[in-house]
């Protein structure tokens, strides 16, 4: 393909995608609104963005580069940054500035930060934006000279309407000396913006359109790239993704209330009845925090609530956000699927598609849950509504290039964010910047939250719902029930005695503690089903499923020992709660696990147990602030959610707000540097590895191009190690510390002395 080509697709894409010059397309309205660029200011997004697109690879006309494509030899410097430099020259500059409705300096950031390498200094191993590569020649041979390059410029010129510039560059420009070097061209494209970065500072639209124009850029690139490299026709093929009329509510109604209320009747064998907290949900504000007990029916709440907002504004997706992939998972099953449009979002979603519905994309059924993945991102923008994992869609505020692609989706979506109170610190962070940059409706909701977290959201414009003078009996009721009976233990081996007793009464426990060994130690010594986080997927998937079906045998007595895995993940309902102390807000959740369709004061108390662990790990010290007054509060009551709720808030009220993190997609102004930040907090003790005797089975899968997402399981570094054969992913452990019931053990010995007491 000739640099023409390319820079005319690209330019395709982005009109194809935002519009024209006097008409917007949908997509283009709903992008400006997202990012709160007033709708006055779109001649100045759409000139200035179609210049980038048509200008973003012009660096590409050098020798180098061209030697670099033919695997002849390397690149002296990034071509985007050259492309920012050519734009620099006198030339192109001053006929740039000279045009009406461009902003040059946030078309120069767009071009030079297209890839996402464009930093102010060293970052990550890559060389500062205009730096050379180490390592190499010390002139570079630009192109500029040859009809390719003069067609390019031609053709963005004439797409513009503006008259076509006369230039005439050196061939040979060197890096390190001669009259004004490579090297002093970079300082002085780097301290423009520097100033530029600057001006942003004062000047908050100015910011918000230079985001939109950079996303806008990087998107219309990879459409481009992507649809010509499948032999998609671009205009068409992005016309049929956004063709069709944005969901109303009824849309809802008939696509997804209907058949989910249908299925309920059908299990439950009676009409079904709305409680009036759902029917009054219509009316929760366009951005609400939804607090309500374990159990009231959230999530039908919400279809009714995203229903008002389509009422009020008809929107082209629908998209539930959750903090974990198996949660994402069950908010698919449970509420997503039924939409003849609807798609499962997060990294193994191809793995759990086929394990959900046998065969996903069976066309019987209208429904196609799947995507192309040669495609990648641009796979899912045919789809109307997600069930996803808070990064897949969020992961665009940290420069992360997959998520960036999915904007097209999220500008025009209504969004509910699930399981709010277990976003760690960075997570919440996210959130919070999300709500305060961006212009989209939003429904936070949970069962419980910390007092600092909701008065964060109550800042930024959320209303916290029901609100004190609502009145729903039903929900009231279900809150002011008493669910658990709650007792202290003075530690493991009391725990231990309960549990034998529990078991022994043919009652149903639920064991939880805080690290994966004691998992282990205790599942083998109480010949209990293990689950954690530390199996392959495959055999994760059958603990999930065995621990599930196990407590859906209510007149048979089960012990399941689990980590914090348990606390969003496993719809199930024990008799008996243990656990070791943790954080407030994540003990909560673990009650959630017990007793938990209590619906009348004539059923028996879930029975919870709280005992002190061997040390606080893996949480920190201050995380544990108030669980021991959190656990003499409650010692020898009859507890309810209500009762939770209040002490959760009282504890929780005198603690410090959380710090916001640093979001590299709205603090990183005219640079753009992916890869440098995670959303989350990072895990830096584990990485994801194969068992040593599956290699065989996972490169014969990579050849045929399958996923190998059943062989992965997360791996204590000291245990991982590299395997040629693998490249740089996956590492590998020992199938000797490995055990299907129970994971992957510290050591060999460990799982040898756990073997004889399994019973598989």
């Amino acid at each position: 393909m000739t640099l023409t080509e390319h820079c005319d697709d690209v330019m395709d894409a982005f009109v194809a995608l935002f519009g024209r010059a006097d008409t917007p397309s949908r997509l283009g309205r709903e992008w400006l609104r997202f990012f709160q660029v007033p709708s006055s200011t779109w001649p100045r997004f759409w000139t200035t963005g179609l210049f980038a697109a048509g200008a973003h690879d012009l660096g590409k006309a050098n020798r180098d580069f061209q030697q670099a494509v033919a695997r002849r030899g390397d690149q002296v410097l990034r071509h985007e940054h050259l492309s920012a430099l050519l734009l620099l020259q006198k030339p192109l500059w001053d006929w740039l500035a000279e045009q009406a409705d461009v902003d040059p300096e946030i078309a120069l950031a767009a071009v030079a930060g297209h890839h996402l390498k464009s930093a102010e200094s060293c970052e990550n191993g890559y060389p500062a934006l205009g730096d050379a590569l180490p390592g190499m020649s010390e002139h570079l041979v630009v192109l500029t000279g040859s009809p390719e390059f003069h067609t390019s410029v031609q053709h963005l010129a004439t797409r513009l309407g503006w008259p076509v510039p006369e230039f005439d560059f050196p061939r040979l420009w060197r890096l390190y000396d001669g009259d004004n070097p490579v090297l002093d061209q970079a300082e002085q494209l780097r301290h423009r913006l520097r100033r530029f970065d600057k001006q942003l500072r004062n000047d908050p639209n100015r910011h918000a359109l230079l985001m939109a124009i950079k996303a806008a850029v990087l998107v219309a690139d990879t459409a481009g790239s992507g649809l010509k490299r499948e032999a998609k026709e671009i205009p068409n093929w992005i016309g049929r993704c956004f063709e069709e009329p944005p969901y109303r509510a009824e849309d809802i109604e008939a696509k997804v209330w209907r058949p989910r209320i249908g299925e309920i009747e059908s299990r439950i064998e009676k009409p079904f009845q709305e409680t009036d907290f759902q029917i009054a949900a219509r009316n929760m504000p366009a951005q609400a925090l939804l607090l309500a007990p374990c159990g009231s029916g959230k999530t039908l709440a919400a279809w009714r609530w995203i229903q008002a907002r389509l009422a009020e504004r008809p929107t082209r997706n629908v998209i539930f956000l959750y903090p974990t992939r198996t949660t994402a998972t069950e908010g698919f099953r449970d509420y997503v699927s039924h939409a003849p449009e609807g798609s499962l979002l997060h990294g193994t979603a191809s793995y759990e598609l086929p394990e959900l519905f046998g065969n996903p994309d069976d066309p019987r059924d209208g429904r196609d849950y799947l995507v192309e993945d040669r495609l990648y991102a641009l796979g899912y923008w045919p789809k109307r509504v997600f069930s996803a994992t808070v990064d897949q869609f969020l992961g665009f505020m940290q420069q992360v290039y997959r998520s960036i692609c999915l904007l097209p989706l999220l500008a025009d979506s209504v969004v509910v964010f699930d399981e709010v109170h277990s976003f760690d610190a960075g997570l919440f962070s996210a959130l919070q910047r999300y709500l305060e940059t961006f212009d989209c409706p939003v429904l936070c909701m949970t069962a419980s939250l910390p007092a600092r977290r909701r008065e964060a959201l109550e800042t930024l414009g959320l209303e916290t719902w029901p609100r004190e003078q609502d009145c729903f009996e039903q929900l009231e009721t279900l809150a002011a029930l008493p669910r658990y009976n709650v007792r202290a233990l003075a530690d493991a081996s009391a725990a231990a005695k309960v549990a034998t007793a529990a078991v022994a009464a043919g009652k149903r426990v639920l064991w939880v503690v805080n690290n994966v060994d004691r998992c282990q130690q205790l599942a083998a010594e109480h010949r209990a089903i293990c689950y954690h986080s530390r199996f392959t997927l495959d055999d994760r998937r059958q603990r999930h499923q065995e621990v599930v079906d196990a407590f859906q045998q209510s007149d048979s007595a089960v012990i399941a020992v689990t980590t914090q895995v348990c606390e969003m993940s496993l719809d199930l309902d024990a008799q008996v709660l243990i656990s070791e102390f943790a954080p407030v807000p994540a003990l909560i959740q673990r009650m959630g696990r017990c007793n938990r369709h209590a619906r009348d004061e004539k059923q028996p108390l879930g029975e919870v147990y709280f005992y002190p662990p061997e040390n606080a790990l893996p949480y920190q010290q201050d995380e544990l602030s108030g669980v021991e007054k959190f656990v003499a509060a409650l010692n020898g009551q009859a507890v309810s959610q209500s009762r939770l709720d209040a002490l959760l808030s009282e504890l929780t009220n005198s603690l410090d707000r959380e710090a916001v993190k640093l979001t590299r997609f709205i603090s990183d102004g005219p640079w753009a540097v992916g890869g440098a930040d995670s959303l989350r907090e990072t895990d830096q003790y584990s990485v994801q590895a194969v068992l040593d005797s599956e290699i065989e089975e996972v490169l014969r899968a990579r050849r045929r191009g399958k996923p190998i997402d059943g062989w992965l399981l997360p791996a204590p570094r000291p245990l991982a190690q590299s395997e040629a054969r693998l490249g740089r992913f996956p590492q590998v452990v020992s199938a000797r510390h490995y055990l299907p019931a129970t994971g992957l053990h510290k050591t060999a010995q460990q799982a040898n002395e756990v073997e004889p007491c399994l019973i598989l």
